[in-house]
């Protein structure tokens, strides 16, 4: 099992998040598709033995997408970004990192 890929869905779930919360909701479709592709790509190298959290990973990233979906409608078509002052965290540079090795590798 690849703990850089588990790794890269964490850091994506937490890219969503301060998405979220800051109202950069354009970038939200982005990120969620980004964190789905790593999940899976996590899912097709795992063991017999991952498949229990694996499988409770998926139903949390389920979880999180719909409520991640209800906040995107109730928020307003034209709110702008919050600024925040961070432009590219750690977790951020990880996920485009991962996102970057996966296409390559196809």
């Amino acid at each position: 099992m690849s703990s850089v890929i588990a790794e890269g869905v964490l850091a994506a779930t937490h890219k969503l998040v301060q998405q979220a919360t800051t109202g950069q909701w354009q970038d939200v479709p982005k990120t969620v598709q980004e964190r789905r592709e790593l999940l899976n790509n996590l899912s097709a190298s795992a063991s017999p033995q991952d498949r229990q959290w694996l499988g409770a990973l998926q139903q949390a990233m389920a979880e999180s997408d719909a409520a991640v979906a209800q906040m995107a409608a109730a928020a307003p078509a034209a709110q702008t970004p919050v600024q925040t002052g961070a432009v590219d965290t750690p977790n951020t540079a990880m996920v485009d990192s991962m996102m970057e090795m996966l296409k390559k590798s196809r």
